[in-house]
């Protein structure tokens, strides 16, 4: 062999040796992602009500950083989940309302569970992520490695506890014990899927159903809001009388309200919200306790949202379905080791269109080109960075809002306006969009709505908000890997 042949195999042997000799390529993080359904402001760490109890909640989000000022991209369930697993607001993909079913306008979309598949991820999930179905919609089946149905509720021997009879719109206790309740199943099987090694980096999202309605709960979280002790939340009576008759039209106040006043129902109501609220904690404690004893903590990238907020009777209005504080602020916290500091907060405006790709930046994979809303990772980093961006809301085409961090403002479809200070109306009492020294606050946040939206999406037939069980309890659905293209 000649002399040059010699020293290129020998440059091939140490080529092959220094590759063997380098470090692996780093792993990428877990991920737990946390959802929860109709969790407004009403927590300990948001400080929504004085009755308030979640302390497991406010632990778990005190090992990173919590937003105090998130909004939801749609105040209610489909819409709200359509746009944040898909990055894609509703007023591009014409998904406006839960009667518009996702499947189609998303078919051909990167939502994140596909994304991550696609990078090497085990994606699993339980419980509701999605809107309906449990969150394994027909359309979708290909989307998960597995999906756990957490099942049903218990119900109350009558059929309705209130006296109201408008479906699952009701409240009361349940003689039941926790381990009855899907959520409590959810847990253990997520407990599981946290302690099981797995092969490849986990995607394990954890899909709360409570405090949704019906706000039924084991009796003993109810005998903890004692009726007499009530505090109803904080109205004015005559608060319509300055919104337009489009808000008014929202907020429905002979609707809901009036069937609540009139069995007089209101601190009854408030008991269930708070008493399944602290149900739910307590299942979130269990859920931190699991990572806990998984080992994972240190390198877990934790995410914990609520899709939208909710109106106990403020504006004479229950339920989401509105454009105001209450149904669009909600939950909203990354814990990310290395890049969140405990117990950090954060004022800043976002909204939900923020989470798909601020968790892939910090896992370190690119975000996708199709992505509608900024990474919050310089936020999460420093909680004080300058940060210009308004948090947007839209409820049916045409009609949005949007907050920033003094300024609610809100546009419905037929052009009239809202305008709040938040500095000086925390509570959104008095509209100032009439006054024509806000002109300019009005102009400027205007400035951020869209120019064009999407038609509506087709409508399907609505199908309630509960997770509705098709399977036996506690069954787990094995799918494919892969997903739509």
């Amino acid at each position: 062999m000649s002399f040059c042949g010699s020293l290129a195999r020998i440059g091939r042997v140490l080529a092959v040796l220094l590759l063997l000799a380098a470090p692996a390529a780093a792993e990428k993080p877990d991920v737990l992602f946390i959802a929860i359904d109709d969790l407004n402001d009403w927590t300990g760490c948001l400080g929504g009500h004085p009755q308030a109890s979640t302390p497991h909640l406010d632990r778990l989000v005190s090992r990173g950083t919590l937003f105090t000022n998130a909004q939801c991209a749609a105040p209610a369930c489909n819409p709200s989940r359509a746009a944040l697993m898909s990055g894609l607001r509703p007023f591009t993909t014409g998904v406006y309302l839960n009667s518009q079913p996702y499947g189609e306008p998303l078919r051909n979309v990167t939502t994140l569970n596909r994304y991550l598949i696609r990078q090497g991820y085990e994606v699993i999930g339980g419980g509701k992520i999605y809107h309906g179905g449990g969150g394994l919609a027909k359309e979708n089946q290909a989307d998960w490695h597995e999906y756990f149905d957490r099942g049903g509720d218990p119900h109350p021997p009558v059929k309705s506890v209130s006296g109201l009879n408008m479906a699952h719109f009701d409240w009361g206790p349940l003689d039941a014990p926790d381990e009855e309740m899907g959520d409590y199943r959810l847990v253990s099987w997520a407990s599981e899927q946290l302690q099981r090694k797995h092969d490849k980096p986990l995607f394990l999202a954890v899909g709360f159903v409570k405090p949704h309605l019906p706000w039924y709960a084991p009796r003993k979280y109810f005998d903890m809001f004692p009726l007499d002790s009530i505090v109803l939340p904080k109205v004015k009576p005559d608060d319509l009388d300055d919104v337009p008759a489009a808000g008014a039209k929202m907020a429905r106040p002979e609707g809901d309200h009036a069937a609540v006043l009139a069995h007089n129902q209101w601190k009854q109501a408030v008991q269930g919200y708070l008493a399944t609220i602290k149900f739910l904690d307590e299942q979130i404690g269990r859920l931190a306790d699991a990572v806990d004893r998984s080992g994972r903590a240190d390198d877990l990238v934790i995410v914990l949202w609520s899709d939208h907020g909710w109106h106990l009777g403020e504006k004479q209005h229950w339920r989401k379905f509105a454009l105001w504080e209450e149904a669009t602020r909600a939950p909203l916290a990354f814990i990310a080791p290395g890049v969140t500091k405990p117990g950090s907060q954060c004022d800043a405006p976002v909204d939900f269109m923020s989470i798909y790709p601020t968790l892939i930046d910090l896992i370190g994979l690119g975000i996708p080109g199709h992505i509608e809303g900024p990474s919050l990772r310089p936020l999460l980093e420093n909680p004080q960075v300058p940060w210009d961006r308004g948090a947007i809301t839209t409820h049916g085409r045409g009609n949005h809002g949007v907050r920033d961090r003094q300024w609610r403002y809100i546009r419905y479809a037929d052009g009239s306006e809202e305008l709040y200070d938040h500095h000086q109306d925390p509570y959104e009492w008095k509209n100032l969009a009439g006054l024509t020294r806000f002109d300019a606050v009005k102009q400027r946040l205007a400035g951020m709505l869209p120019e064009q939206e999407a038609e509506d999406a087709p409508k399907g037939r609505e199908k309630a908000e509960g997770v509705k069980p098709r399977a036996k309890k506690g069954k787990k659905t094995s799918v494919p890997a892969g997903g739509a293209q």
